[in-house]
């Protein structure tokens, strides 16, 4: 959804945790959850996105994922990740595949040595990752 027929130079924020705030002080994580919640002034959230030039990303990736990935899944990450693929582009990355290629158990889908658990909202949350039976760290 773009929205460039919108200005969201000056526009202060209505409602919300940023009322009276200028919609272009307000943090892009912000943004995106009036996005996703549908929140009354969506559009102007949107609109400011596609001002500031950001990218929604295909899967959103949770802190937690990332502390994870750090912990359990370091291994497959150090042998699987492109030229200067940091962790959470590696988890961006892959978390696609997994979606795409992946084979469903359970709540979790087994892609590439790795279980993948996501939400399933407007973008698709990745909220954790762990290594599938017999992986190595």
């Amino acid at each position: 959804m773009t929205t460039p027929e919108i200005n969201t130079h000056g526009y202060r924020m209505a409602h919300g945790r940023h009322h009276g705030e200028l919609i272009t002080r307000v943090p892009v994580s912000y943004l995106k959850w009036m996005i996703r919640e549908r929140h009354t002034e969506a559009k102007y959230a949107q609109a400011e996105l596609d001002r500031r030039g950001t990218v929604t990303p295909e899967i959103e990736i949770s802190g937690h994922a990332i502390d994870s990935a750090s912990l359990r899944v370091r291994k497959i990450w150090h042998e699987t990740r492109g030229k200067d693929e940091g962790l959470h582009a590696w988890l961006c990355r892959m978390a696609v595949q997994a979606r795409a290629e992946g084979v469903p158990k359970g709540d979790k889908i087994e892609f590439g040595g790795v279980l993948w658990v996501f939400t399933e909202g407007e973008w698709p949350l990745l909220k954790t990752v762990m290594r599938a039976k017999g992986g190595d760290q």
